[in-house]
């Protein structure tokens, strides 16, 4: 007798009273919900309405037929598990639900053995896909995070001002129209403009100074003598002021002190906005006329889009490390089941990375790959921890659901096109060079680039590692074995350039390996 299983649920639809009274006991010791129904139209009813995990059912029924039910049952859930229960004169009925693909039959009377037999298998079957269905939607979440992360991204960050020295390039242009650089009337102009902005990576306020030179070209420099002053009120502790030539200073001792300091050098001032706002100060000087609230507001305005891009530049370092750590976490995730667990992931990355580099590629690119590349085996997760961690030789039936991964994998990244990399290194790196690859065959430059460096890095990593058929491999065996092989593997595999730059720089990857070996 199988055990009762509390969170499974079984229909049982039969016309006969008295059997389907005798089997709501049978099934009663084994299920934790049962719903019976006395003809095919009302246990299609039933099934509708409650979604039962599994479905027992005679045939022969008046008002609906079992194989009626059965095949509005299997438009509605082609993976629907069923049992058939027949008495042996119904041979024909027996044929029909064969023919609809129904698996699991039984003759009446039933051998309890054999429906307990059936049951169990029927439960296994609904077992496994509740597990496949959890893993597909936590890979679902993980990567609706991932687009959702981008999509925010996108609609914040224009291609204008994505890239620090981009956002360099937009303050400067504000600066310009607000020093009037260009522009042959410049009566609303201050000559001079300084500022703090927050340095990127120290997070400490840097002082600038604008100028208009006398070409109307915009002057930038760093303002290393500027006044001491403590910076750390906070952000809500703000300050507007506009001062003409002769008129009192306002009493604010920041504005003060600073004004002081000019005073110092021998510089007299006049006609200037002071606006600061916790650490950020524009101290705008030297108008050619007597400045206005108007000429304030504006000055207040650059404040406000200064502060914009500063929110910009931070959500964008902020979503790049989300989207490192949410497709690292994707990766890892997939390697649950897997034999590479631990920085397998990490070190393939600066192998790829290590590579691109030696080919010549854009530190911007190499790095993309190094990133993208952990994504490479994220197909696995489909792949049961049987047949991942099967010693020996797989069956070719085992094969062939392993060679599905590198398609599950481009599946589950998707087409969007900040994963484009990540997806055609999932889906091509175990082709091969000469065409012996899969899933596709495809050979020589029909490999992507990205792809065909990822393979030799992946096929290094899985040898300097410890696997069910093999043992670990030193650095030289490893590079032995792909440089003339060793029957799994072949130098015919690898893009002869690649396999160059494998042989003459191999020693960095093997500096990474020992960087980054995992401890067992």
């Amino acid at each position: 007798m199988i055990a009762k299983t509390m969170d499974m649920s079984i229909l049982y639809v039969e016309d006969d009273k008295a059997v389907r009274e005798g089997m709501h006991e049978f099934l009663g010791r084994r299920f934790d919900q049962i719903f019976l129904a006395e003809n095919g139209a009302a246990g299609l009813d039933a099934y509708r309405i409650n979604a039962p995990d599994i479905v027992m059912t005679d045939i022969n029924m008046p008002v609906m037929d079992g194989l009626d039910m059965i095949r509005a049952i299997l438009e509605q859930n082609d993976k629907a598990a069923i049992i058939v229960t027949s008495a042996y004169n119904e041979a024909v009925y027996l044929l029909g639900a064969i023919e609809l693909g129904v698996s699991h039959y039984l003759m009446k009377p039933l051998d309890r053995d054999k429906l307990d037999a059936s049951l169990k298998h029927c439960i296994e079957i609904v077992q496994k896909t509740r597990t496949l269905n959890e893993r597909e939607n936590t890979t679902n979440a993980f990567y609706q995070t991932i687009n959702t992360l981008l999509d925010c991204g996108e609609k914040n960050i224009t291609n204008a001002i994505c890239l620090d020295s981009e956002l360099e390039r937009q303050l400067d242009q504000m600066i310009e129209n607000i020093l009037g650089c260009g522009v042959a009337t410049t009566s609303h102009s201050p000559a001079s403009l300084i500022m703090t902005l927050t340095h990127g990576l120290t997070g400490q306020p840097q002082w600038l100074w604008y100028e208009m030179e006398k070409d109307r070209s915009l002057q930038k420099a760093c303002y290393l003598d500027h006044p001491k002053l403590n910076l750390d009120a906070p952000v809500g502790s703000h300050a507007l002021f506009f001062v003409n030539d002769g008129e009192p200073l306002p009493d604010d001792p920041l504005l003060r002190l600073f004004v002081e300091h000019f005073d110092r050098h021998g510089k007299k001032l006049r006609n200037l906005i002071w606006y600061r706002n916790g650490s950020r100060i524009i101290f705008a000087l030297d108008y050619p006329a007597p400045v206005t609230a108007g000429d304030a507001v504006v000055i207040k305005n650059l404040a406000m889009q200064i502060r914009f891009l500063d929110t910009i530049s931070a959500e964008h370092h902020q979503t790049e490390e989300a989207f490192l750590y949410t497709i690292t976490s994707l990766a890892r995730a997939a390697e649950v089941n897997d034999e590479d667990t631990g920085n397998h992931i990490l070190r393939v990355g600066q192998y790829c990375a290590a590579i691109c580099r030696q080919i010549g590629y854009p530190d911007t690119m190499a790095k993309i790959i190094e990133q993208q590349s952990r994504l490479h085996d994220v197909g696995k997760i489909h792949i049961s921890a049987e047949i991942l961690k099967k010693p020996g030789k797989l069956a070719d039936d085992e094969m062939s659901l392993m060679r599905e991964h590198p398609v599950l994998g481009a599946r589950i990244i998707g087409m969007h096109p900040r994963l484009e990399i990540a997806r055609s290194i999932a889906l091509h790196h175990h082709e091969h060079w000469d065409g012996s690859g899969y899933p596709y065959g495809l050979r020589g430059t029909a490999i992507p680039l990205d792809a065909r460096i990822v393979a030799i890095a992946d096929t290094y990593d899985a040898l300097r590692n410890r696997r069910s058929y093999k043992p670990p491999f030193d650095h030289d065996t490893a590079r032995r074995i792909i440089v003339e092989g060793d029957g799994r593997s072949n130098p015919s595999h690898f893009a002869p350039d690649i396999l160059a730059i494998f042989k003459k720089n191999g020693e960095e990857l093997d500096e990474i390996y020992e960087r980054l070996a995992t401890v067992e």
